[in-house]
C-alpha cells in the first residue's frame, strides 16, 4: 500500500467511485460490493463484484473490478478488467483515461498512446491526457539512456507488506510501514458503527505507523511512541536539523457533521500535519496544530520542514484554489512563530495532475512527485533547479523511475537518493529505495599550437577533434595565444588535428579517456612547421621559372607535386577556407602563366570500402576543379580525376596493418602543371 492508499488522491478517488456505483441495480451483492468500495474495503469488495459479473456482465461490476484493482494498484488484473469494461458501450470516456494510466503502468506504452489518441478526439483539451502521451513518447528514450548508477532495494528495512517515505534523524532511519502487529482479516466486512483500528479496509493490512531503525541494511526495528503513533495512519515524517523536532501526517475519524463524505458516512478518514517536539526527558510532546489542517474540507498531508525548522512544504486538495488534484504549498513561520498563509509554488511546479512529495536536498535542488507530467507511469520523481527566477524541472528518469509508482525522496547528507516504489520485483507492494549515481567525470583537453621552427603560439589555428568512438568531428580555432580546449567524454578515444595556412598540418594526434578513473584535464600541444612556396612543389630536376607570384620559384613542368596542406574533413568534400589559400597560390601562377594547364588527381588510403573511396575522391576532384572554375580558369587549362584507392604509394593496401603515417601518405592530392 504506498501513499496514494490512504493519501489524497486515493480518497479523492474513493469519493468518486462512490458517484460511479450509485447506478448500481438493486441486486443485494451488487449492493454490498458497492457499500464495501464506499467504505475503501477493496479486498472485501473484489470478491463480490466478481460474483456480481459472474451472474451478469454489468458495467457497474466491470467498472467496481477495474476502480478495486486500480486502487488496489493490482495493474494486471486492472488492465484485463479496464479492457473488458472499455468494450462496453455504456463505458465512459474517464474510463478510457483510467485504461490508458494502467497500461502505461504495465509498460505497453504504444497501447496506452493508442487509447490516449481515442480519448483526445472526444476530450482534446485535457492537458493530463496530453501529458501522458508525451509520456508514451518519451518511454523509448528514457529507457535506452538511464542513468548510470547502482539501484538497491532496502532488503533489510522491507516487508513484505508496504514500506516506504525515508526520513533520517541522529543516526535512525525512520520510515512508514503498514506491516502486521496483531492478526488481520483481509475479507472482513466493514460495519460502520464498529470501524476497527487494527486493519485498514482499502488493502485489508494494518493501519500505516511510523518505525525507527537503527540501520539502512540491518538492525533493529521498532514502533515509534505511542504518542506519535495513533489508532490509524501516521505517516510521512520530516526533521528538522537538530532532530529536535518534526512534522509527519495523521488520519483520524471525521465524527462530525461536515466530514468529506457529509454527515451520513462518519467512517471517512481525513489527513492533518502534526507535529511533535523533543521534551526535556528525552520523550516526545505535541506541538500545536499546523492552523492550517482543515480535516472536515480538505487533506493535508507530505510534509517536508526544512532544516531551519521555518518553512513548511506540504501537499493539500484545496479543490478550486488549486491547479490540479493536490498541489504543493509552502507556509513560512514568521518572528511570532506563527505559521503564514500558505503559497501555492505555481503552475512551474503543480500541474493539472497531482503532485506529491516536496522535499530539498542540501544543495537547494527540489525534489518533488507527479503523475501530472510526461513520465513512465504513475507518479515520477522529478528534481528542479531555479534558474534566473525561474524552475527549471525535469524527470529523474530510469533507474529511478518506473512504470509504476515512484515517489518520496530523501536524502541524507550524500549524492545517494532514498525513495520509495511499487516497482515490479520488490519484496513487498510499497519498497524502500537507494540509489546511488555513478561517479560523474569531468574530462577536457587543453593545448597550444606551436610554430615549430620559432616556439612562437600559432593563432586562428583550425582545430579538429574526431572522436573515434562515434565519428562525431568537434572544431574549434585557437586564440591569439594559440590556446584550444574541448570537453570529453569518458570511455573515449579521438584524433587530435591542428591546420593552419602557410603551416604542414599536424594530424591524428592520439587523445583517449579510457581507463580514467578520475576526472582529468588533458594536455596536447601541435607544432606545426612553416612552409615556403617552394615547398609545396616537388623540387624540380629541371626548372622552369614561374612568373610573378612565386617567383623566384620554379615548378618542373610534366612533373606531379604534392601541395602539403590539401586536406578534406573526413568523408567530405568541402572546400575549406585553409584549403582555398593553397589552391589560389596555384590559381594565381595560371593566372601570370597563360600556357599552363594543370592536371589534378585526388586519392584516398585503402581504409572504408572500394566504391566508396572512388566516389569520395571523384566527388573532391569535381568540388576542386568547381573551384577553380569560380576564380575565372578557363575549363580547357584543367582536368580532374579521382582514383578511390586504386594508386597507392606504399604496401597499405585493404587488410594490411599500417601506422597513421603511412595511410597518410596515401591520402594526396596531386598536380602535374603542362605547357599548350
Amino acid at each position: 500500500m504506498n501513499r496514494k492508499h490512504y493519501t489524497l488522491p486515493a480518497l479523492l478517488s474513493a469519493l468518486l467511485v462512490t458517484g460511479l456505483f450509485n447506478t448500481a441495480n438493486g441486486q443485494y451483492v451488487i449492493k454490498e460490493a458497492n457499500s464495501q468500495a464506499t467504505l475503501y474495503n477493496y479486498a472485501a469488495a473484489i470478491p463480490l463484484y466478481q460474483k456480481a459479473y459472474k451472474k451478469k456482465e454489468t458495467v457497474t461490476a466491470a467498472r467496481g473490478l477495474a476502480t478495486s484493482y486500480r486502487l488496489l494498484k493490482d495493474y494486471p488484473a486492472a488492465a484485463t478488467w479496464y479492457g473488458k469494461l472499455v468494450a462496453m458501450p455504456e463505458h465512459t470516456a474517464e474510463d478510457e483515461l483510467h485504461y490508458a494510466a494502467i497500461l502505461m503502468n504495465n509498460e505497453q506504452y504504444s497501447a496506452a498512446k493508442d487509447v490516449l489518441n481515442g480519448y483526445l478526439a472526444k476530450t482534446p483539451g485535457d492537458m493530463l491526457a496530453k501529458s501522458m502521451q508525451a509520456g508514451c513518447d518519451s518511454a523509448a528514450a528514457w529507457t535506452a539512456a538511464p542513468i548510470r548508477g547502482d539501484l538497491e532495494n532496502l532488503k533489510g528495512l522491507n516487508s513484505e507488506w508496504s514500506d516506504w517515505s525515508t526520513a533520517f534523524n541522529n543516526g535512525k532511519v525512520v520510515f512508514a510501514s503498514d506491516r502486521p502487529y496483531d492478526s488481520l482479516r483481509r475479507d472482513m466486512l466493514f460495519n460502520t458503527s464498529n470501524i476497527k483500528r487494527k486493519y485498514y479496509g482499502y488493502t485489508g493490512n494494518s493501519y500505516l505507523h511510523l518505525y525507527e531503525s537503527n540501520g539502512l541494511d540491518s538492525g533493529t526495528t521498532k514502533l515509534l511512541v505511542r504518542d506519535v503513533n495513533g489508532d490509524y495512519h501516521s505517516a510521512d515524517a520530516s526533521y528538522t536539523a537538530d532532530g529536535q523536532t518534526f512534522y509527519y501526517a495523521v488520519t483520524e475519524l471525521a465524527r462530525k457533521k461536515g466530514s468529506l463524505l457529509g454527515k451520513e458516512n462518519p467512517y471517512t478518514l481525513n489527513i492533518e500535519i502534526r507535529a511533535q517536539q523533543r521534551d526535556t526527558s528525552g520523550g516526545w510532546k505535541e506541538l500545536p496544530a499546523f492552523p492550517f489542517n482543515e480535516i472536515f474540507n480538505h487533506s493535508i498531508g507530505d510534509p517536508f520542514i526544512t532544516p531551519d525548522g521555518k518553512t513548511l512544504y506540504f501537499v493539500a486538495d484545496y479543490g478550486d484554489k488549486g491547479i490540479g488534484g493536490t498541489d504543493i504549498y509552502y507556509s513560512t513561520l514568521d518572528a511570532n512563530g506563527q505559521w503564514q498563509t500558505p503559497v501555492n509554488m505555481g503552475p512551474e511546479i503543480n500541474t493539472t495532475g497531482n503532485e506529491r512529495s516536496p522535499m530539498f536536498d542540501g544543495n537547494g535542488v527540489f525534489y518533488f512527485s507527479t503523475d501530472g507530467r510526461p513520465g513512465l507511469g504513475g507518479l515520477d520523481i522529478f528534481r528542479a533547479v531555479k534558474e534566473k527566477g525561474t524552475w527549471a524541472v525535469r524527470n529523474m528518469g530510469l533507474p529511478v523511475n518506473s512504470a509504476q509508482d515512484d515517489f518520496a525522496p530523501a536524502y541524507n547528507g550524500t549524492n545517494t537518493m532514498y525513495f520509495s516504489s511499487n516497482r515490479k520485483g520488490g519484496k513487498g507492494s510499497d519498497d524502500l529505495y537507494r540509489f546511488t549515481p555513478a561517479k560523474i567525470l569531468v574530462f577536457s583537453l587543453e593545448g597550444k599550437a606551436i610554430d615549430k621552427k620559432t616556439g612562437q603560439p600559432l593563432g586562428d589555428a583550425a582545430i579538429t577533434l574526431a572522436s573515434k568512438n562515434t565519428g562525431a568531428v568537434l572544431k574549434a580555432s585557437t586564440d591569439n595565444e594559440g590556446n584550444f580546449h574541448f570537453a570529453l567524454d569518458s570511455l573515449t578515444a579521438y584524433a587530435l588535428d591542428g591546420q593552419k595556412a602557410l603551416f604542414r598540418p599536424e594530424l591524428g594526434v592520439a587523445v583517449t579517456t579510457n581507463g580514467l578513473t578520475e576526472s582529468a584535464v588533458l594536455h596536447r600541444d601541435l607544432y606545426l612547421e612553416k612552409i615556403e612556396m617552394e615547398s609545396v612543389v616537388n623540387k624540380p630536376k629541371d626548372p622552369v621559372p614561374a612568373k610573378g607570384v612565386g617567383a623566384p620559384h620554379k615548378i618542373e613542368l610534366g612533373n606531379k607535386f604534392n601541395p602539403q596542406n590539401i586536406y578534406f574533413d573526413l568523408g567530405k568534400a568541402d572546400i575549406r577556407p585553409d584549403v582555398a589559400k593553397e589552391l589560389d597560390k596555384l590559381i594565381a601562377l595560371m593566372k601570370e602563366n597563360p600556357t599552363w594547364k594543370v592536371d589534378m588527381s585526388f586519392h584516398t588510403d585503402s581504409r572504408s570500402d572500394d566504391s566508396y573511396n572512388m566516389k569520395l575522391s571523384q566527388r573532391r576532384a569535381n568540388s576542386t576543379l568547381n573551384y577553380f572554375l569560380s576564380k575565372g580558369i578557363d575549363k580547357k587549362r584543367l582536368t580532374a580525376k579521382g582514383y578511390g584507392e586504386t594508386k597507392l604509394i606504399n604496401r597499405c593496401a585493404n587488410g594490411v596493418n599500417c601506422t597513421e603515417e603511412e595511410h597518410k601518405a596515401n591520402r594526396r592530392a596531386e598536380f602535374s602543371v603542362l605547357e599548350h
